[in-house]
């Protein structure tokens, strides 16, 4: 039963009772026995000696903290600091953030000591000081708040190593024999009363001193003239024990109850940190379509959200969701989603939300947890994949058109320029045939064209004229061209020589060119040049368009970046240009000044 008694006991307790039972041992040694006196003695003495080790440990560790600090602070050209700190120059006095009045010629004096006692506003201190060039820098700590944290009872005398005294608690008549004595513990006779004295040096300049009467430390135990019975003393010793057993009870309830707390508290944090890593939002509701708590998810995207009702704090709706599965969850205990377009207040996108039951321990409803997960991106890469597959099947279909066309039109031109054989040079027949030759020959080139384009897949390297691609994008782009009255300045007038794949460089164009037309308005211009050196040709192809914003720049070559309007692109052109020519072994570089146009540069190293 004691064994665990005793472990139940946390060492503080611990201490505690065995302080108590060794007062009381010491305690009845010294009624019983009066001649115990000498060895009580000497445990006041070890007592005291504990004491004032205690005190320069306390003082010492201060003083070293503003050493430190006037350390730093003096090697500082420009400070702030909460410390006391007092600056003096010369003997006169430069900076302080002390509000009291300060005695400068009392702390010039004092400066012949690193540290020293002064006084400012009836309030005590000891001061450090640290000298550099001709500066003194004074720090300060409250000694009167340190003797009365760690001295009870106990008087403290400071002195001066020349013998005066620097700080006292009181003044008693015999200080002098103090100040004469070389011993560091002894005992005074003086007024009728015995005093333990015991002193230590502190930091080679002061002496610091504390004494109290022998009968301080043991109350008139020991002295039977004070009429205290031994059953007072039993009594006594009984209600000691039951406080303390008091005590302990109290303390182990409070203990008891702060360690739940605190596993609580840590569960708490980690399913709050649980949920708030999760990248979508969190909220919970009660039967009454109350928000009760929100994931920062949440908070981030409705900063003004309140508890309220649901509907009007997250959708900022009057009244619930038509789409809402809300009462179903309560109803069914089971799980409902849905997805909707910009469900929360103020913020656009695709969404998909989730109401999940929370349960007691009985397994009723008693919340809804619903999730909000945007799924925008997840929306927009499905359309890019139905838009890209729309591409490949017009790629076939473009194809497929292009070789039904071929094969009439070769039978259009030869029986053309069969029918041309039959008329004479200058005749009105041979010109309209001729015509007619010349339109199935350009027809021919387009639709070529078109099969190249389809093909594009097929790694054919052939050399081939650039401008033919340049000429098959300005071809297919002519409608849009006329409509938007659409300058188009092509400088190209010398054959550019490529070896490259015709179908992927005809898209390239295509591309750039598309781009240029979307970044126009009516009356716009393209103008498209070709510069050659020793080290490379280059393509360039300028409009005077909208031009791209500065921060968008280094941003047009990532897949699905776009800054058209939702179903006007889909961030993939240039993207895909970029990694035609790359893979070519080419670059493009690009260059704009928003508001006045653009100039992609196709530079060709081959």
């Amino acid at each position: 039963m004691i064994k665990q008694f005793l472990k139940n006991l946390n060492p503080f307790e611990l201490i505690i009772l065995i302080s108590i039972l060794i007062f009381i041992i010491i305690s009845s040694l010294m009624y019983v026995d009066k001649k115990s006196n000498e060895k009580f003695r000497s445990f006041v003495y070890k007592t005291q000696e504990k004491t004032i080790l205690k005190l320069l440990n306390k003082l010492e560790e201060e003083l070293a903290q503003k050493d430190l600090f006037l350390n730093k602070i003096s090697s500082s050209k420009s400070f702030e600091t909460k410390n006391d700190l007092i600056i003096i120059s010369n003997g006169g006095l430069i900076f302080t953030n002390i509000t009291e009045p300060l005695n400068i010629d009392i702390i010039n004096y004092q400066l012949k000591n690193k540290v020293f006692v002064t006084q400012i506003n009836n309030k005590n201190y000891l001061a450090i000081h640290i000298k550099k060039e001709d500066t003194h820098y004074i720090s300060l700590v409250n000694l009167d708040e340190i003797l009365s944290n760690l001295l009870f009872g106990e008087n403290i005398l400071i002195l001066n190593k020349d013998g005066t005294i620097s700080y006292s608690s009181e003044y008693i008549n015999f200080y002098p024999e103090i100040i004469n004595k070389k011993e560091k513990q002894f005992s005074i006779l003086s007024g009728g009363s015995e005093y333990s004295v015991t002193g230590a040096s502190f930091y080679n300049s002061l002496d610091i001193y504390i004494y109290a009467p022998f009968k301080y430390y043991y109350s008139g135990l020991m002295d039977k003239e004070l009429k205290i019975g031994f059953s007072a003393l039993i009594f006594g010793t009984i209600i000691l024990i039951l406080l303390f057993t008091i005590k302990i009870t109290v303390n182990r309830f409070i203990y008891e109850k702060e360690k739940y707390q605190k596993l609580f508290q840590l569960e708490h944090e980690k399913f709050q940190r649980i949920v708030e890593s999760i990248d979508e939002g969190v909220i919970l509701i009660d039967k009454n379509y109350q928000l009760l708590w929100a994931n920062s998810y949440i908070v981030k995207k409705l900063p003004d959200i309140q508890t309220g009702y649901c509907y009007e704090k997250i959708t900022g709706r009057q009244q619930k969701c038509p789409f809402c599965m809300f009462e179903q969850v309560f109803e069914s205990k089971k799980s409902f989603s849905v997805s909707t377009v910009d469900f929360l207040k103020g913020n656009k996108g695709q969404y998909e939300v989730i109401w999940a039951p929370l349960f007691d321990e009985k397994g009723d409803v008693t919340a809804c947890v619903e999730l909000v997960r945007d799924i925008s991106k997840i929306k927009d890469l499905e359309a890019q994949l139905i838009q890209a597959e729309k591409l490949s099947a017009l790629g076939l279909l473009a194809g497929g058109v292009a070789h039904e066309i071929n094969n009439p039109l070769v039978g259009i031109l030869n029986i053309s320029q069969l029918l041309s054989k039959r008329f004479e040079e200058g005749s009105k027949e041979k010109e309209l045939i001729n015509i007619i030759i010349e339109a199935g020959k350009e027809t021919k080139n387009i639709v070529q064209n078109l099969l190249d384009y389809a093909r594009q897949g097929v790694e054919k390297h052939e050399e081939f004229d650039l401008r033919e691609s340049v000429n098959f994008a300005i071809k297919i782009f002519g409608s849009i061209i006329k409509k938007k009255k659409i300058t188009i300045n092509n400088n190209l007038k010398y054959p550019i020589l490529v070896k490259a794949s015709k179908g992927k460089m005809h898209q390239v164009f295509l591309n750039l060119i598309s781009n240029s037309l979307d970044a126009l308005k009516e009356n716009g211009i393209i103008e498209l040049s070709y510069e050659e050196s020793a080290q490379y040709r280059s393509v360039k192809i300028k409009d005077t368009g909208s031009g791209i914003k500065k921060e968008h720049l280094n941003k047009i070559f990532d897949p699905f970046f776009t800054t058209k309007e939702v179903g006007k692109g889909t961030g993939l052109g240039l993207s895909v240009t970029n990694a035609i020519i790359r893979d070519m072994g080419w670059d493009i570089k690009v260059s704009s000044e928003y508001g006045k146009g653009t100039e992609f540069e196709i530079i060709i190293k081959n």
